[in-house]
């Protein structure tokens, strides 16, 4: 008899609680933030969360996340922020990361896994942890994600207006796309001799 398939999950399957995101909605500035994060799959909305950002400088910056789940069990629980001294342009000199509720390892993207009701870092979920989409590729096809990238890069990183040359030279979006189908280009001759 047959042994049936047992896909592991990958991060793109769960909801994620990003720190840039935060960053470019304004929620991580000085002072106290409130906001409703909300997901959708396929236009349809899936979840919400209510999230309160303390960020409070000499006192503990964290973040209060607020949920429920399947309309009964009730989340209310503390995710915290640790600044780390950062000598990258524009970080003002510091990075933040947020710290697992449960490995209390540093992460920027934290994931809700479906049954477990927290956000927690991917490896958090013991010897089924989550994986990178990239991690379960084969590697005769992985190529492949390279060529399609392309595309996907281009749909995420155009939007209409945008300028793709300034002053006669490709902007940096517009370069790193470039070379992005260059490396594509280069790469799919081989593969296809693979395949066969």
């Amino acid at each position: 008899m047959p042994r049936f398939p047992t896909f592991p999950t990958t991060t793109d399957e769960t909801q994620r609680l990003e720190l840039a995101y935060l960053r470019r909605s304004g929620l991580l500035r000085p002072g106290r933030h409130a906001t409703t994060l909300r997901w959708s799959s396929r236009g349809e909305p899936t979840g919400s969360i209510g999230l309160e950002a303390h960020i409070l400088p000499g006192e503990g910056s964290y973040l209060r996340l607020h949920y429920t789940i399947n309309g009964a069990t009730k989340y209310d629980y503390r995710v915290e922020l640790e600044a780390v001294p950062s000598n990258l342009p524009g970080s003002g000199g510091q990075r933040l990361y947020m710290i697992c509720p449960q490995t209390r390892r540093r992460a920027t993207v934290l994931y809700l896994r479906s049954g477990t009701g927290v956000f927690a870092h991917r490896l958090a979920y013991g010897p089924t942890r989550l994986y990178y989409d990239s991690q379960l590729e084969p590697k005769r096809f992985r190529g492949l994600s390279k060529y399609y990238a392309v595309d996907r890069e281009w749909e995420r990183e155009y939007r209409k207006g945008r300028k793709t040359h300034y002053r006669g030279k490709p902007t940096r979006w517009y370069a790193r796309l470039l070379n992005l189908e260059q490396q594509t280009a280069a790469a799919v001759p081989a593969l296809l001799r693979s395949l066969r």
